[in-house]
């Protein structure tokens, strides 16, 4: 009975091991290894965030545009002005220019950040999903040696003690055995002396009834 509720045991752990089991492969991945744990270095995990450059700015659809725009518009302020092409015409320029680099490289860190953390948090969160399947298979991997343990441990006890009742019951046959031989001995002993004392001695020798021989005085018999 103990073996038997150790193998529903094992059967009713079984779904939670092969569950955790199947998470190790996927878990492995999404953390940014291969099948050899070697850093797979396209895994997010395994990257440091990288700053765009002034040049990654620049390359962002609709700068140019609004950088062309802005200087025709500059100029044309300038030229309405009767400033035309002069030192404060090109100042205006460069600073508007300035500016706007200035603010569309603002908008494309924080849009970077922003992608790397979010791209970072999903991995993470997969890994985390993983890693609590791996943990449940693991618990009942641990879960099911405990069990096991006891229940050998129970099993051991109680094949123990039946070999110790059995043992017992051996030596209490043999004991009662060898008391019922013994007595028997003794009775024949005795049976044996009692006859001969009766008159199964030499001839000529004198014999009494065996009560009244065990009834005298010094061994005197009484007739």
């Amino acid at each position: 009975m103990q073996n038997a509720q150790w193998q529903q045991t094992q059967a009713n752990l079984k779904p939670y091991l092969d569950f955790g089991s199947s998470a190790i492969n996927p878990l492995r991945a999404a953390m940014g290894y291969d099948a050899n744990w070697n850093p797979m270095t396209d895994n997010i995990l395994n990257q440091t965030f990288k700053a765009p450059t002034a040049s990654d700015a620049a390359a962002t659809p609709g700068y140019q545009f609004t950088l062309d725009q802005g200087l025709k518009a500059v100029q044309n302020s300038a030229s309405a002005r009767g400033l035309g092409t002069s030192g404060a015409a090109m100042k205006g320029a460069a600073g508007y220019a300035t500016g706007l680099a200035d603010s569309t490289y603002n908008d494309v860190f924080n849009r970077a950040l922003q992608t790397f953390n979010t791209n970072y948090g999903v991995t993470a969160n997969r890994v985390n999903r993983f890693s609590n399947i791996v943990n449940n298979g693991q618990n009942a991997a641990a879960t099911n040696g405990s069990f096991g343990a006891q229940a050998m441990n129970s099993i051991g006890d109680t094949l123990m003690s039946g070999a110790n009742a059995a043992a017992a019951g051996r030596v209490g046959s043999a004991n009662a055995l060898s008391a019922g031989l013994s007595n028997a001995g003794n009775n024949a002993l005795l049976y044996g002396m009692m006859t001969n004392n009766a008159g199964g001695g030499a001839s000529g020798a004198q014999s009494y009834p065996v009560n009244n021989y065990y009834a005298g005085v010094n061994g005197t018999p009484i007739s």
